[in-house]
């Protein structure tokens, strides 16, 4: 309940500043028509407004958040954060399924960054930065998302198909209010640059 309300303030905070900056901009281009501040209730603001909607939402933040939130999902649902120590055979065996696909991503992944012109190094040759550290968010959210789901399938969590295609929406519907306050701050934050 109590985050219920921090993300309401939030929204409302986020809010009240983009319109509070929608009305600055418009008061110093009316006041200072020779300085370099745009308007956002101009012809020109408006424009900008409604065209670069799409490309100011569209930052690498957005899939970020899309992929923890599904990992999340899939972890929470599948019963691996709740595990604890007597554990059943079907929770065993899931652990040890989990342990042999972590072994082989593991494997793939040191062929793909370890041995000398693998193919997710550098030009130069070196790990930080390349293609490896470039995808290094979205790898881990996958990997959780596969190992979850596998643990959550093998130990009796998941029962059909459908609860396996839930987890990770659960995990988004979880998330929601997050994604409604980044759309509002990216809006805000592209809004400021176009003003000043």
């Amino acid at each position: 309940m109590r985050t219920k309300k921090i993300f309401g303030a939030l929204v409302v905070v986020l809010l009240a500043a983009w319109l509070l900056l929608i009305l600055v901009s418009w008061l110093i281009a009316a006041a200072m028509p020779q300085s370099a501040v745009h308007s956002l209730l101009s012809n020109e603001g408006l424009r900008w407004l409604f065209g670069s909607l799409m490309q100011n939402l569209s930052t690498p933040v957005l899939p970020a958040l899309l992929l923890v939130s599904m990992g999340w999902g899939c972890l929470d649902a599948s019963g691996l954060l709740q595990l604890h120590s007597p554990t059943t055979y079907r929770q065993r065996f899931a652990l040890r399924l989990v342990a042999i696909e972590l072994a082989v991503i593991v494997v793939a992944l040191l062929l793909l960054t370890a041995i000398p012109h693998a193919p997710l190094l550098s030009a130069t040759g070196v790990l930080f930065p390349s293609s490896f550290s470039d995808s290094l968010l979205p790898l881990v959210c996958i990997i959780v998302i596969i190992t979850s789901l596998t643990y959550g399938y093998a130990s009796g969590k998941f029962t059909s198909f459908q609860m396996l295609i839930d987890a990770p929406v659960a995990g988004i519907r979880k998330a929601s209010p997050l994604f409604l306050l980044y759309v509002i701050a990216a809006e805000l934050y592209a809004s400021y640059c176009f003003v000043f």
